[in-house]
C-alpha cells in the first residue's frame, strides 16, 4: 500500500513521536522512509540584514541536519532499509507538499504539534496547512496532553 513514507521533523518531542509511527509504518510496508527538515527562513530574512551570511542561519541548518540525522539513525536501528534525508529552506507546508510531489511519496506522518508546542487549536498550523494542501494521505499523530 505504501512504498514511500515522509516524516517532516523539527527536532521536537512531537516530531520524535511522529517518527516512531513513520518508522513503524515503513517497517510494516517495507517502504522507504524520507526525513525532511524545513528551515523556515522567510520571516527571519526580513528581520535580520544579511541573514544568509549570518551564523544564525548556520546554526539553524546544523540543527535541522542533526534532526534528520538522528531520525535516520533511529530508522536504521529499526532495520528500515532505505532512509533518505533532506534539509530544505522555505515555507514549511509548501516545502513538504513540494517534496511529496518530487519524490513520489505515498503518505506523510507528522505530529499534531511541533517545536512551538501546544496551542488552543486541535492541530498545529503547519500540520493543518499540510493536511489541506497534500495530494496524499496525512497521518497526524497526536502528542502531548488533551486537545
Amino acid at each position: 500500500m505504501y512504498d514511500a513514507v515522509l516524516v517532516p521533523t523539527d527536532g521536537s518531542e512531537g516530531s520524535a513521536t511522529a517518527a516512531e509511527h513513520a518508522i513503524d509504518l515503513a517497517q510494516r510496508h517495507d517502504a522507504s522512509l524520507h526525513a525532511l527538515h524545513v528551515l523556515e527562513t522567510e520571516q527571519v530574512v526580513d528581520q535580520i540584514p544579511d541573514f544568509e551570511d549570518s551564523s544564525i542561519f548556520d546554526r539553524l541548518a546544523d540543527a535541522g541536519q542533526q534532526a534528520v540525522d538522528d531520525l535516520q539513525a533511529q530508522a536504521e536501528d529499526a532495520d528500515v532499509d532505505t532512509v533518505t534525508t533532506a534539509v530544505e529552506q522555505g515555507v514549511p507546508h509548501e516545502e513538504v507538499v513540494e517534496y511529496v510531489e518530487r519524490h513520489d511519496i505515498d503518505v506523510i506522518v507528522m505530529a499534531t504539534e511541533g517545536r512551538t508546542g501546544p496551542s488552543r487549536e486541535l492541530i498545529g498550523s503547519v500540520t493543518e496547512s499540510v493536511i489541506r494542501a497534500s495530494p496524499v494521505p496525512v497521518l497526524a499523530v497526536k502528542v502531548g496532553g488533551e486537545a
